[in-house]
């Protein structure tokens, strides 16, 4: 039940009471063996259920978090391996996935072909906007999201950005 939902989980935010009900069904087939299981069949706490093994749980998936990190994991995929056919399909991606994201991910710039200049962790293990938030907050969404650190740095571009939008 779980595998067919890995699907849907990595490109769809899925609502809380979908997964809910889920979990609903998982839970009557893990302790009854049916569609539905009630209160007191539950041998232990569904929380406790989906720990992983090692911290005392039984290793069956938080939906949740699952979503998360699919969701996370593609836009991982989408950082380091752009040359893939699937790596220019936009999903939808919540803002506390970006943010998960954007904290767990850090850029080795490289010759700066691939770093985006505004958006990506490249200077010291930070982001612009976590250097100079009011820089960053008069540049164009759309330059951004495209600028790469060796087209900023090399040309300077980075000066041009910040024109463009307060012109």
């Amino acid at each position: 039940m779980t595998a067919t939902l890995i699907y849907s989980l990595m490109s769809i935010d899925l609502p809380q009471w979908a997964l809910k009900e889920v979990d609903k069904h998982r839970r009557g087939y893990l302790w009854r063996g049916r569609k539905e299981a009630k209160g007191g069949h539950c041998l232990v706490a569904w929380g406790k259920v989906t720990r992983p093994k090692e911290l005392g749980g039984l290793g069956i998936s938080d939906l949740r978090n699952l979503g998360i990190a699919l969701r996370a994991r593609w836009l991982s995929l989408q950082n380091t391996d752009p040359n893939h056919p699937w790596s220019m399909l936009q999903i939808q991606v919540p803002e506390q996935v970006k943010a998960l994201f954007s904290v767990a991910m850090a850029s080795d710039v490289g010759d700066g072909m691939e770093t985006l200049f505004w958006e990506d962790r490249w200077l010291h293990g930070q982001r612009i906007v976590d250097i100079a938030p009011r820089l960053h907050a008069v540049v164009a969404k759309r330059v951004a999201k495209k600028r790469t650190v060796a087209e900023a740095i090399n040309e300077f571009l980075w000066l041009h950005d910040e024109r463009q939008h307060t012109q």
